[in-house]
């Protein structure tokens, strides 16, 4: 079988490395031998100048020297690592190695993975009119992996050859891509927000420069990111030095990661039924000379939502809250159904709050009224009752400890003022309020442990 006359070569464009040169260099013969030895050996070498060890060894000329870069760029003697994320860019030559000129000629080049097949160059509706011996046609191709696995780069040519015959040559190139980062996630309700932690390590062989990493929360979720290094970021300005820049950005060595946190709230009222899904971490990078990557995880699950019929969230607090001096909180309920509710009971159940942190014992002996001292309201009577049963309750309620919703609109919201007061200093709990239909009973929320600061 006759050999194809057209040949493709392919060559990665990627960004060259560092020329690094050891200065230091290390020679058996004289680093390893004694004095006399060496003189021996280079009796002849005497004649002509002789020099002792380790002189001109290192030829330094400037400081900048003896670390061993040259200033010169080295391109890749090899194709290299293809990372996901990242965007391939390939040259390609198609020669004509035959002695003949190839007609007619058609090229086409396709990437193709597990799950597709994309076409990157394709001249078919215009093919090269001819191919003389010896020459060649070049072109670039470029293509952002976003699969892990194996990547077959299939170049296939159509030409006439010189018995004006149509020719079909196709070639094979394949590259695996990894993945360059690991990102592992935390996350922990912190009342009715929900905080997300998130670890980037590097699993790259070389290091790299987090440019950004982004959180995009799913609706009705909206997100904050906790982080003093945005802050940091952001005040930077021009006329500072350079090498306050430079500590600031996110460098990520090979093997090393980076925490990152975000706080999450959900929304009002909306269409969308109740779902675990949080969002999306969107991740970008450069490499050590520059080059771009960008990465996008798949959807992150937090823990199983409860489809609730009705919310009830905590919008107010007072801002100063003292010690056995009533306060008042706001409270919102918020429908989630597309039809009406009520009438319904927002009530204090037995054992408001408790503290999160125990009492010293010189703070009772200061004159004030101990909590197990403290009368509060009951809801029946109306009548001031002893605390003696739960000396744990921190927060009780200062007057009506029970209210009546007549009505709650479709997808509509109303809001309760309440008076509390606190009988534990430090930071207390507030829990314990419930939100019941009025006729059959029926539990449509529980509120959910909201912190309090009291101040003495």
């Amino acid at each position: 079988m006759a050999e194809d006359a057209l040949a493709f070569r392919i060559l990665r464009l990627a960004k060259p490395a560092l020329g690094v040169q050891q200065p230091l260099k290390f020679q058996l013969d004289e680093d390893m031998t004694s004095d006399s030895v060496r003189r021996t050996t280079h009796s002849t070498a005497s004649s002509r100048g002789y020099k002792e060890p380790f002189a001109d060894r290192a030829q330094l000329q400037t400081a900048i020297d003896a670390c061993g870069v040259s200033g010169l760029m080295v391109l890749s003697k090899s194709f290299g690592d293809a990372y996901l994320g990242e965007s391939f860019v390939g040259y390609i030559a198609l020669g004509n190695r035959a002695n003949f000129r190839a007609t007619e000629v058609m090229v086409k080049v396709e990437l193709q993975t597990v799950r597709q097949k994309v076409v990157l160059y394709d001249n078919s509706t215009a093919p090269l009119p001819f191919l003389a011996p010896g020459s060649r046609h070049d072109f670039i191709i470029q293509h952002d992996i976003k699969e892990l696995g194996i990547h077959s780069l299939i170049c296939s040519t159509v030409y006439t050859g010189a018995d004006g015959e149509r020719r079909y040559t196709p070639e094979t190139f394949k590259f695996t891509s990894a993945n360059p980062l690991y990102v592992k996630t935390k996350t922990r309700q912190v009342g009715g927000d929900t905080l997300m932690e998130a670890c980037i390590e590097n699993y790259s062989k070389g290091p790299m420069v987090l440019e950004y990493v982004r959180f995009d929360a799913a609706p009705p979720l909206t997100t904050v990111s906790i982080d003093i290094r945005d802050v940091l970021l952001t005040d930077f300005m021009s006329d500072n030095p350079l090498g306050t820049y430079i500590d600031q950005l996110q460098v990520l060595d090979v093997g090393c990661g980076s925490n990152y946190l975000f706080r999450l709230t959900r929304g009002g009222a909306s269409d969308q039924p109740a779902s675990s899904a949080l969002g999306k971490l969107e991740i970008k990078w450069r490499g050590s000379l520059g080059e771009v990557g960008r990465l996008q995880t798949q959807q992150i699950l937090g823990p199983p939502v409860p489809a609730k019929e009705v919310e009830l969230k905590i919008v107010f607090v007072s801002d100063k809250v003292q010690l056995e001096r009533p306060f008042q909180a706001v409270v919102k309920l918020q429908s989630n159904v597309d039809r009406q509710l009520g009438p319904l009971t927002l009530a204090m159940a037995p054992g408001v709050s408790q503290s999160t942190k125990a009492q010293p014992p010189a703070a009772q002996d200061r004159g004030m009224l101990r909590p197990s001292a403290m009368p509060r309201l009951t809801a029946d009577t109306g009548n001031l009752a002893s605390a003696n049963d739960s000396a744990s309750k921190s927060i009780v309620a200062c007057g009506v400890t029970s209210h009546i919703i007549d009505m709650l609109a479709p997808r509509g919201s109303t809001q309760i003022t309440l008076s509390l007061m606190p009988l534990s200093q430090g930071v207390q709990q507030l829990s314990g309020l419930v939100l019941q239909g009025s006729h059959d009973g029926r539990l449509y929320d529980r509120l959910q442990p909201f912190e309090v600061l009291v101040g003495a």
